[in-house]
């Protein structure tokens, strides 16, 4: 029963390194987003924003945001930042 238990051990092996050699690499990629903010909870004046940007992969914003940030914002969805660096705006 051992020797069994060993070659079934090495063909599940053998499959998954094989699987895993041919499956084709997953780019990783994270939401960017804008944000918009408010003067007060009915959302009718705006006054400020904080533009989303990507930094290698990484979603963020910009250092300074334009205007003033407050409790009240909405959050778009702008785009996608990919592991490779790249940006893809919608």
């Amino acid at each position: 029963m051992t020797r069994f238990k060993q070659t079934l051990a090495i063909i599940a092996l053998a499959t998954a390194t094989t699987l895993s050699a041919t499956a084709p690499a997953m780019a990783l990629s994270e939401p960017l987003y804008d944000y918009i903010y408010y003067s007060d909870a009915t959302k009718t004046v705006q006054v400020g924003s904080w533009t989303g940007v990507c930094y290698n992969g990484w979603a963020g914003v910009t250092e300074f945001p334009d205007g003033t940030v407050t409790a009240h914002f909405d959050k778009v969805r702008t785009g996608t930042c990919l592991d490779n660096g790249g940006t893809i705006y919608q």
